[in-house]
């Protein structure tokens, strides 16, 4: 039996970047990846979304350049294979940077294969091969990732996709369901639709991307609705004929040749036998897990990343796994667990225009405890010569303390907007204080500008300054 100090489970964002901080600490460690290596983000979701998103929108661009004199773009057209083929040879280049460090790992610290445990503190790999090797390692890094939500009676229907299997077709299709408006279904529904592809979402709950204000929602249903018809508070049954799949929804139905299920991720924790290591799991399968530490309470077991079935995406993972291995590398040192202040939290959907929340949601807050500002965008120079005009922005303040708690937003170029509030959130600045920040002439931000100067007029007895005080 092989005894180590640490055995890190899973080659993505959370256990590469665990990895570089406990090699630092010992040499005494083994990775341990069942399947093919590289990050989620890179393979199979934020990156090649991205692209196929670019894309979209520079193809969607070029219905408004007539009116700004440029002419004979309607001789445009979208190859399908082009546009796929393009998808992966990105994708594929965005994977060999995340797999190059671990070809760089020496073969017998690097074993590929499935991980169980045998007891607290042992793990037995099972290797392609039928091969069997046991792990005896002081502390443990659960970072497995996760894997789409697909009901059973979906799964042998060829004509279904996840995310995990969407990029790789040869070209796009013609006509697709889009079934789970979240982030991914959201994205690449939007995405296909203005390849010309013919589209159609279904969602079972009554709103799309997590939007919780009904303000922020009814704007993103009109503007999201330009591009393709959405269906809420709907569920889907599928039949497959012999051109495609049937589609049935509410009174409904519809024929495609393709579904994309984006019903979200599950965490890939329950082929790890934590029953073995006396770990206990809630009704959902899952441990108990301290977001602080990132440690299983009461073991000397810590998960990060998709696994912990919180916040899937690249830098909150990252995050994760540094706590994990920070407190992993105290416990080796026989120190107590640090505890660790999650980031302001930060969500968006890359759509057009881009949709996201910081800090607390519309629904998380008590309606007599804050005052809301907003703007809809589309009285501003800089978005109206952009041809990009619409949108909608709710800011959330606490009356008494005058601080930002939190903001969801449908705007033109809101990623950047987000990352700015998220930030003076973090920073608990005051309204009146944001207010004397720079707001350069002309651009997107003069629209925050206006909902700060909202909130504002509802927070202060008298006008703010807006002038820094010498």
């Amino acid at each position: 039996m092989r005894q180590v100090d640490v055995a890190i489970v899973g080659a993505g964002s959370a256990g590469y970047t665990a990895l570089g901080l406990i090699k630092q600490h010992t040499d005494n460690y083994v990775l341990i990846n069942e399947g093919w290596y590289g990050t989620t983000c890179a393979k199979v979701g934020c990156m090649p979304s991205k692209v196929l998103i670019q894309i979209a929108d520079d193809f969607d661009r070029l219905k408004k350049l007539p009116v700004e004199g440029i002419e004979g773009v309607d001789q445009a057209r979208v190859n399908g294979e082009a546009v796929m083929k393009r998808v992966q040879t990105m994708r594929d280049g965005f994977v060999e940077k995340t797999i190059a460090p671990w070809q760089k790992l020496p073969a017998d610290k690097n074993l590929n294969g499935r991980a169980a445990f045998i007891d607290t503190n042992t793990l037995e790999i099972t290797y392609a091969d039928g091969r069997t090797e046991q792990v005896q390692a002081k502390q443990i890094i659960l970072a497995p990732g996760s894997r789409p939500v697909l009901p059973p009676l979906w799964q042998d229907i060829e004509e279904v996709v996840t995310s995990d299997t969407f990029f790789e077709q040869a070209s796009l299709p013609k006509k697709v369901a889009v079934i789970g408006l979240g982030v991914i279904g959201l994205e690449l529904g939007q995405a296909m639709a203005r390849l010309g592809v013919e589209v159609v979402g279904i969602e079972m709950a009554d709103t799309l991307a997590g939007i919780s204000d009904p303000e922020v929602r009814s704007k993103a249903l009109e503007l999201i609705g330009h591009d393709f018809p959405l269906y809420l508070g709907q569920a889907a049954q599928l039949e497959s004929t012999e051109n495609g799949v049937k589609v049935n929804f509410g009174e409904q139905s519809i024929e495609v040749d393709q579904v994309l299920a984006a019903l979200g991720r599950r965490p890939n924790l329950d082929t790890l036998k934590l029953a073995n290591a006396g770990i206990e799991l809630n009704e959902r399968g899952m441990p108990d897990i301290d977001l602080s530490t990132m440690r299983i309470k009461g073991s000397n077991i810590y998960v990060a990343g998709d696994a912990t079935g919180q916040k899937a995406i690249l830098h909150e993972a990252a995050d994760e796994g540094r706590i994990a291995a920070y407190n992993v590398i105290q416990a080796l040192q026989q120190g107590e667990p640090k505890h660790y202040q999650a980031r302001t939290e930060l969500g968006m959907a890359f759509t057009h225009p881009n949709i996201g929340f910081f800090g607390k949601r519309f629904v998380e807050l008590d309606p007599n405890h804050i005052a809301i500002g907003s703007y809809n965008f589309n009285m501003l120079g800089r978005p109206r010569v952009m041809q990009e005009f619409e949108g909608l922005i709710r800011l959330y303040a606490d009356k008494t303390s005058k601080c930002l708690v939190g903001g969801e937003m449908i705007a033109p170029r809101g990623e950047h907007i987000l990352h700015q509030l998220a930030w003076v959130h973090q920073l608990k600045v005051e309204v009146a204080e944001i207010l004397r920040l720079p707001f350069y002439h002309p651009n997107i931000e003069e629209g925050l500008r206006v909902a700060l100067r909202d909130l504002a007029k509802q927070l202060y007895n008298e006008p703010v300054e807006e002038v820094v005080k010498a």
